[in-house]
């Protein structure tokens, strides 16, 4: 091989190792992936049945899959005892998919915002129900967050 290809192909191997290790840096880092390096600690659908840390007055948005057009609403159901810990910032937001917004019955994102306004351990519980029916809930979010 030429000497200039050794020299590309040196280059190429220099740099997929340093993408590597930017990337195993960066999971390492953010640890369960579910903070960014500031601001609200995010979760998802993933993130259920998870315990989570957070500081005294830092914000958690959890966002859950749903489907306003079924009649099924996420509904936060936390204790009196969690709800002080984890206060509820407004009402959850509710956002269409956005590929499908001019068809009927679409799913879409339920986004809901607590603050960590104490110190202790609370359980962040949000079901998915009909409000109006009297039986249980047709999916549950669960996760504790433990306040420092």
């Amino acid at each position: 091989m030429s000497r200039q290809k050794w020299y590309m192909t040196g280059i190429g191997v220099l740099v997929l190792v340093a993408v590597v290790a930017a990337v195993s840096i960066t999971l390492a880092a953010g640890g369960d992936g579910a903070r960014a390096a500031t601001g609200p600690l995010w979760l998802v659908d993933a993130d259920n049945g998870k315990t989570f840390t957070v500081k005294a007055g830092e914000t958690v948005e959890v966002r859950v899959a749903g489907n306003l057009t079924t009649g099924y609403a996420w509904m936060a159901a936390l204790s009196d005892e969690d709800a002080v810990l984890l206060e509820q910032q407004g009402e959850p937001v509710y956002v269409q998919d956005s590929a499908d917004t001019d068809m009927v019955g679409t799913g879409g994102t339920y986004t809901f915002t607590f603050r960590a306004a104490a110190e202790g351990e609370a359980t962040l519980k949000l079901v998915y129900t009909r409000p109006w029916e009297s039986v249980g809930p047709l999916d549950t979010y669960e996760v504790t967050i433990v306040v420092e």
